[in-house]
């Protein structure tokens, strides 16, 4: 196969055009054809993040005693805690009378599904790898 011209700029590629077969022998035809230039990438945004808390933590115990004051004249009670396999908070209102489970959130079975993928990532990665 012959090749009639050949490209030497490196932002030129050469691309075959035409291919013909005579005296038992294919020619390819070549032209150049221009690569198109990368564009370039965009700065990231710079953002500043406020890291200090919306709320005081004093303020937050007020706010939670007054839900809590609220909720007792519906006989109801918000209680917070963390859970210990997956360290999600949870909210949770019962009923203050009975003790009854009224909503939880997230749901018992979310954090079950939490507490699953956590035990799965440790089979897929492990130390070794």
């Amino acid at each position: 196969m012959a090749i009639e011209a050949v490209a030497t700029n490196p932002q030129v590629a050469p691309q075959i055009v035409n291919t013909q077969v005579g005296n038992d022998r294919p020619v390819a035809k070549v032209q150049a054809v221009e690569k198109e230039q990368p564009k370039p990438v965009p700065a990231a945004p710079k953002i500043d993040i406020n890291r200090e808390p919306i709320i005081s933590s004093n303020e937050l115990e007020a706010k939670i005693s007054e839900l809590n004051e609220a909720m007792v004249s519906r006989n109801q009670a918000v209680v917070f805690s963390t859970d210990p396999q997956t360290g999600k908070d949870i909210v949770r209102v019962t009923n203050s009378s009975t003790g009854e489970l009224i909503r939880q959130m997230p749901s018992v079975e979310a954090l079950k599904a939490m507490q699953n993928i956590d035990q799965m990532m440790g089979l897929i990665f492990n130390k070794r790898t």
